[in-house]
């Protein structure tokens, strides 16, 4: 008995360690070589910056440990060991320059690797991940040109910038081993380039949309969760570079790097399945949040400028009307809350949305029933109305038990 015990326990396979011990790795190198190179003030877009790193690594790491037959895991850990990577030389180039000891030859191959190296975790993110996501296997066998096309893409770069005139490196010197008679082949290369990397977006874009269409309800919420940080992203961005005032514009870039962190950590949640119906909900309350906002700042605003315009004339009125401006958004907080909120829900959250009214229903109508098994049946009923479960029992409680 001790020894069949003992043989299926060391069946079971162990979690694999390599993910942890290059995760940790690393980052203990890419702290050290930034550390030399850092001149010690550290903003918080580098601190986002360092943070989404961290998670790209660690959760990939966490992927390949417990999802091991999984491709997106190795692929999140691959884009955070390659990002790393390229920042270090980047920062090791800067060092090296400033030192005057090493030969500009060896700087501008330490760039070349870097500018080619960037493309790498970006083309894995925008589309390698959304052409594998969610099981990790593409849709079928036809999708692997879209992998090669990417390979091509690298490798076009790399020749391109090898041999083209561009200045190479984070400090921008002279590319030592351009081939003036190769120049034009570098700008073909070039175009290319970005014309395969727009392809591959779009050929990633095109898998979510096809995959969201099948039937499966497990999968649309995971693709929900892989979709959601880079929306919120792309709509972040465009207000930070073209808001007039700079607090807004601050406040949009500030969104769109927090969105940029949270994707690796939405990918973990949708691959492991934790709390993976909660996606509905994030996405109606971040929703509803931003137009309330919308709407309560517009409407200040507005009443700012109308009393300031009224009252000019008896009083200097900036400060009453700003008084007056709060009050009145105050008093319209609330019935702005359950106007937006519930409208937002009905359209992103639709299944919360329906159980909560059946709930309150069932509630109402079990105030005044005095029969157990009406309001039995009734409880059933609401329960497969909002829960729809393959199937229920219900158990009471006799008077002798």
């Amino acid at each position: 008995m001790g020894g069949d015990a003992f043989s299926m326990h060391s069946t079971v396979p162990r979690s694999p360690r390599w993910p942890w011990v290059l995760a940790v790795t690393t980052m203990v190198i890419f702290l050290a070589t930034n550390a030399v190179a850092s001149s010690g003030d550290i903003d918080l877009p580098g601190l986002i910056d360092l943070a989404t790193l961290l998670a790209f690594l660690l959760v990939g790491a966490l992927l390949c440990s417990r999802v091991p037959g999984n491709v997106v895991g190795p692929l999140l850990l691959g884009s955070g060991v390659t990002l790393a990577t390229t920042i270090s030389l980047s920062a090791l180039e800067v060092v090296a320059m400033d030192s005057g000891r090493v030969p500009v030859t060896v700087v501008a191959a330490a760039g070349l690797v870097s500018g080619v190296g960037f493309l790498v975790p970006v083309l894995i993110v925008l589309v390698g991940i959304p052409l594998v996501f969610p099981d990790g296997r593409l849709l079928s066998g036809r999708w692997r040109w879209v992998v090669v096309l990417c390979v091509v893409a690298v490798s076009s770069a790399a020749v391109s910038q090898l041999v083209g005139p561009d200045p190479v490196g984070r400090p921008q010197i002279a590319n030592p081993f351009l081939v003036p008679t190769l120049a034009g082949l570098a700008d073909v290369l070039e175009t290319f380039t970005k014309c395969a990397v727009i392809l591959g977006f779009g050929a990633g874009a095109l898998a979510i949309v096809i995959r969201y269409r099948r039937d499966d309800d497990v999968e649309r919420h995971q693709l929900k969760w892989l979709i959601a940080p880079p929306v919120l992203a792309a709509v972040a961005f465009p207000i930070a570079f073209l808001a007039p005032w700079q607090v807004v514009s601050d406040v949009a870039f500030a969104v769109g790097l927090l969105a940029l962190l949270a994707l690796p950590l939405a990918i973990g949640v949708a691959i492991l399945r934790y709390h993976v119906y909660d996606i509905d909900r994030i996405i109606s309350r971040s929703i509803a949040w931003a137009l309330i906002t919308g709407l309560l700042v517009g409407s200040f605003a507005v009443i700012v400028v109308g009393l300031q315009a009224v009252l000019v004339r008896v009083t200097q009125g900036d400060v009453l009307a700003v008084a007056a401006s709060t009050l009145v958004a105050f008093a319209l907080f609330q019935p702005v809350r359950r106007t937006v909120q519930g409208a937002v829900d009905r359209r992103f959250d639709r299944a919360r949305y329906d159980s909560d009214r059946t709930a309150e229903a069932f509630s109402t109508r079990v105030r005044s029933e005095v029969d157990l098994d009406a309001v039995a049946d009734d409880l059933t009923g609401s329960v497969r109305r909002a829960l729809r479960p393959q199937a229920m029992s219900l158990w009471l409680k006799g008077p002798g038990r």
